[in-house]
């Protein structure tokens, strides 16, 4: 009786144990796939920086050239087609259209 009485405690020990490896093992699965979500996010939003960055260096660009006034009539001139007096313009079609 006491041999029999001792294997169901082992027994019962066994599944405790089998469960709670199951959950130790479930916890880990799920810190890799936080980790693995958290690198793309790290990797997605460097290459967001890198583009910002980017843009940020061409609006300084474009900001630096507006202070100077010959570019300034250049764009004037030439994208909104404004004349001086006396002044004729003449628009020529692209080969693009």
């Amino acid at each position: 009786m006491k041999g029999r009485r001792k294997k169901v405690q082992h027994f019962f020990v066994y599944i405790i144990m089998l469960v709670m490896s199951g959950f130790l093992i479930m916890g880990g699965i799920r810190q890799l796939a936080m980790t693995y979500e958290l690198k793309a996010s790290i990797n997605q939003k460097q290459k967001e920086k890198k583009d910002l960055s980017t843009k940020k260096k061409e609006l300084e660009k474009t900001k630096q050239n507006l202070t100077n006034p010959e570019y300034v009539e250049y764009i004037v001139r030439g994208k909104y087609l404004v004349t001086k007096e006396g002044e004729q313009v003449f628009k020529f079609p692209s080969k693009d259209n």
